[in-house]
């Protein structure tokens, strides 16, 4: 009775966010039984603690907000009681290895997310993946977007990410995998991966820590390097922040709209081509045009919609 109780609060501590339906049920499932609130309460301590553990959240990363209790059932909880939560969460995220769990995110949004086998996946906005967890393989299929994997060793389970064109194997490592339309970009920030082409017409090929790979789409043979520090500022977004190291202003604007609802629009197509340098907050784009405003002498026009770059009429020329 008590196990099944707190498998079913892990199950309620898991969904996020929640339908209106849902909701309503968790509200009914609530007021079924006065443990019940004790129990959800357990179950999002023990996801908070194990979160903790992992890493700290940055600020701009999108909330794994949990399901409040009633204020009136709140209490401290039980060091026994938080064990008994996270078995219990154990037991839920163990159903991933029968089915493919699907994930994904929306704009602006990034997430950080435990895997069952202790792995550890930091997802990117608009993204979509799956992931199943087996006893024989651990496989994930990036349909679009970028993930950054940091793997756990477990040599009797290999860990495969399919990304249509292409394909990584590791264990034990870090990685990041980015899956477009124009082709498949693959990373290595710790360890060593293997890759080949999913059409099998190449040999696999290894990369090591600092190194990367480009698959296009149009079946050329992919473009390796190594580049430990473009690695690493392309991945600042998993810590919230964008690393420009000579991109230009329409490439930096790009990457700020994919994360915030008020877009940057650039007037002046000379403005656009000005290279940057600098390390930013990607949710802070009004805080990013007026240093524009006093580095490149821009004009900026700030409506909640729109943020407007343009040269300073004033400017000499």
């Amino acid at each position: 009775m008590r196990e099944a109780m707190e498998t079913e609060a892990a199950r309620w501590a898991l969904r996020h966010p929640l339908s209106a339906d849902e909701r309503v049920a968790l509200e009914a499932w609530l007021a079924a039984h006065p443990h019940h609130a004790g129990a959800l309460l357990r179950a999002q301590a023990a996801l908070s603690s194990i979160d903790r553990a992992i890493a700290p959240e940055p600020a701009v990363l999108a909330e794994e907000a949990m399901p409040p209790a009633p204020r009136s059932r709140r209490w401290v909880l039980a060091g026994a009681g938080s064990i008994a939560a996270a078995a219990a969460l154990t037991a839920v995220f163990g159903l991933r290895g029968t089915a493919a769990d699907h994930v994904a995110t929306g704009p602006g949004e990034i997430r950080r997310m435990p895997l069952a086998d202790g792995s550890i996946a930091a997802i990117d906005a608009e993204s979509e993946l799956r992931i199943a967890l087996a006893k024989d393989a651990r496989r994930i299929d990036l349909a679009r977007g970028q993930v950054w994997f940091q793997v756990a060793k477990d040599r009797q389970r290999p860990f495969i990410v399919d990304a249509g064109i292409a394909k990584v194997q590791a264990v034990g490592t870090a990685f990041s995998v980015k899956r477009t339309s124009a082709g498949v970009r693959i990373a290595v920030t710790e360890g060593r991966v293997a890759i080949w082409a999913s059409d099998a017409s190449g040999a696999v090929s290894i990369l090591d820590a600092g190194e990367f790979a480009a698959f296009r789409s149009d079946g050329t043979a992919p473009v390796t390097g190594n580049a430990p520090s473009a690695i690493e500022r392309s991945l600042a977004w998993r810590e919230g922040e964008i690393a420009l190291e000579g991109e230009t202003l329409d490439e930096a604007v790009a990457a700020f709209n994919r994360y915030n609802q008020q877009q940057l629009v650039v007037r002046d197509p000379a403005l656009g081509r000005e290279r940057l340098v600098g390390l930013f907050q990607l949710n802070n784009p009004v805080g990013f045009a007026r240093t524009l405003e006093a580095t490149l002498d821009a004009e900026v026009t700030v409506t909640p919609n729109e943020i407007s770059l343009s040269r300073n009429k004033n400017a000499a020329r």
